[in-house]
């Protein structure tokens, strides 16, 4: 019955979950009754749950093209994100570094699990810088090289921006690190926030030039709860929780084997996809935007070529969008305001305010992300409940 019900409607908030696709489904079964031995046991049955884990870990490794010892698994994005901020400058409190000589360089629109953890360091006494982005969500990138310094101890930039699906330069700017690093003899550790992209974009490590990553299983077609930190050897992290020695001793805990071995399952798919879905989504959101841009007041956020292929981010100066998202919902249609663990806090986006300065925009977006199986259909449906509000909040003269 559920089922058939969400057959009906237009699921267009991927960039918040996804539904889990039927191969992730079929790896995890066996390993929820019948293969559920705890990892940490010597019998045999804990023995084949190990095995299972490893098996997956080296899945993810072959997929990022890392060692099977740079994967850590974890809860999701935002424990990750976590991990790889907290644990690092754990690691350099422990080497006897004071807070105040550790200098991080970030973005003032990055996802609150990377924000939030920010703040709560400067509260420690340790210094964020903010690079500076451009009024398309991009980094600037040589005023991004001329922040690097000898107090420069690491760089967490996220690869796809979660509100605007922005797409940053990583390569660019990994490269201008390591440049960094060469020519002073410094060691800078480079983090990026990957959640939104396994299914759209290319996420090697090589390529990318980054030294750990972040990825949610959920955000690719994967079961929620679970996530990947991947880290390269030259990272020295601390756990930032106590337990058990698991995950080499980053992440204590019982090991959730279904969800690794879907989360892998997941993260492979994805990886092997990601081009030529990449290259249809792309098509159909070019198409939708020209077709979005021409309602009344509609702006779109964000570069409109540098973005994920599946999202579009629009503000309606002077509307309510909370309001708007929930007649759209009515509607059968779903989509945000902003990334979901945003949109608790009521208010503007802080992504777009950063951006583009303007509070009446930055207060009235609407983040439709599509999906694999989104149709044109799906959206010129969308198009038209949107239009029809826009023409009644207009005649009833409710807009500001």
């Amino acid at each position: 019955m559920l089922n058939n019900w969400f057959k009906r409607r237009v699921y267009l908030d991927y960039a918040a979950a996804t539904p889990a696709r039927n191969e992730v489904l079929k790896a995890m079964s066996p390993f929820w009754s019948d293969r559920y031995g705890n990892p940490g046991a010597i019998h045999t049955a804990g023995v084949l749950a190990k095995s299972a884990v490893e098996e997956a870990r080296e899945t993810v490794a072959r997929t990022l093209r890392v060692r099977a010892t740079d994967i850590i698994f974890t809860s999701g994005g935002t424990e990750s994100n976590n991990l790889a901020i907290r644990g690092a400058v754990r690691a350099m409190r422990l080497a006897n570094v004071p807070a105040t000589d550790i200098e991080i360089i970030s973005t003032a629109i990055e996802h609150p699990s990377v924000s939030e953890c920010l703040k709560r360091l400067i509260e420690e006494g340790v210094r964020v810088i903010y690079a500076p982005i451009d009024t398309e969500g991009k980094v600037i990138a040589e005023e991004f090289k001329k922040l690097l310094s000898h107090r420069t101890r690491l760089v967490t930039i996220a690869y796809a921006n979660s509100e605007t699906g922005v797409v940053q330069d990583i390569s660019r700017l990994s490269r201008m690190v390591r440049m960094f690093e060469k020519e002073n003899g410094l060691t800078i550790p480079f983090h990026t926030d990957a959640a939104q992209a396994p299914r759209w974009l290319p996420c090697a490590l090589d390529s990318l030039g980054v030294d750990m990553m972040s990825l949610d299983a959920g955000k690719c077609e994967g079961p929620k709860g679970v996530g990947v930190l991947v880290k390269r050897s030259r990272v020295a992290l601390s756990s930032i929780t106590g337990g058990g020695g698991q995950e080499f001793k980053l992440r204590p805990g019982t090991e959730p084997v279904p969800l690794i071995v879907g989360a892998a399952t997941a993260i492979s798919l994805a990886q092997k996809e990601h081009e030529s879905k990449s290259a249809a989504a792309s098509k159909l959101r070019d198409r939708w935007i020209k077709e979005l841009t021409k309602l009344p007041g509609v702006l779109l956020n964000g570069s409109a070529t540098e973005r994920l292929p599946n999202n579009v981010n629009i503000s309606l100066p002077g509307f309510d969008t909370e309001f708007a998202v929930v007649v759209l919902d009515a509607a059968g249609i779903a989509a945000s305001t902003k990334s979901a663990c945003s949109a608790s806090g009521s208010g503007r986006s802080h992504v777009v305010y950063t951006m583009t300065g303007d509070e009446a925009r930055a207060a009235s977006t609407i983040r439709f992300t599509l999906g694999p199986e989104t149709s044109w259909r799906d959206l010129k449906q969308t198009t038209h409940a949107l239009r029809k509000h826009i023409e009644k909040m207009h005649q009833s003269g409710l807009t500001v």
